[in-house]
């Protein structure tokens, strides 16, 4: 099955804001309500499918910034639908399918990789609620508390230093 990932063109630029304000609604919702991640973060409705190895094009090469926002978003959506199936009794095929298939995508980052498989492994244990206590799973947790300070802290902290320049 070929994946189609999303290049942000001219023609599609509203999607593609539409996209980075769900990435901002769903790090706010961590921060605010998780102080990282947890169960029923609001990210479903975010397609990390299609974003996690996004691109622009030549002529929308500016918002290379905001692409990889939401290219970190697509990361954080994944793992917030990692945590929801390992917390629910059974496992949905299609998001280990996909995990598998991103994982042998040529451009992934070193980062991205170690996370995925963090996530493909504790995806692979024995069904069971106390899945973090699991050595996968507890893997998994410090790596997506890695994901969560690199990607949403970060954000966050990136937009104050921003703002104290103005």
């Amino acid at each position: 099955m070929k994946q189609e990932f999303f290049i942000l063109q001219a023609n599609n630029y509203r999607e593609f804001q539409i996209e980075f304000g769900k990435v901002q609604w769903m790090y706010y919702d961590m921060i605010t309500n998780y102080s990282g991640f947890g169960h029923d973060i609001d990210f479903e409705h975010f397609e990390y499918e299609r974003f996690l190895f996004a691109s622009t094009d030549e002529e929308m090469n500016w918002y290379q910034r905001h692409m990889e926002i939401v290219k970190q978003g697509a990361l954080v959506a994944l793992g917030c639908e990692v945590i929801n199936l390992l917390d629910a009794p059974g496992r949905d095929n299609r998001v280990y399918q996909f995990i598998t298939t991103a994982l042998s995508n040529p451009t992934i980052e070193d980062f991205k990789k170690e996370i995925l498989l963090a996530m493909k492994k504790a995806l692979e244990e024995e069904t069971n609620y106390a899945w973090t206590a699991l050595p996968n799973g507890s893997i998994l947790m410090e790596k997506l508390e890695e994901v969560y300070k690199r990607y949403v802290f970060q954000y966050f902290k990136d937009m104050f230093e921003e703002g104290k320049k103005s």
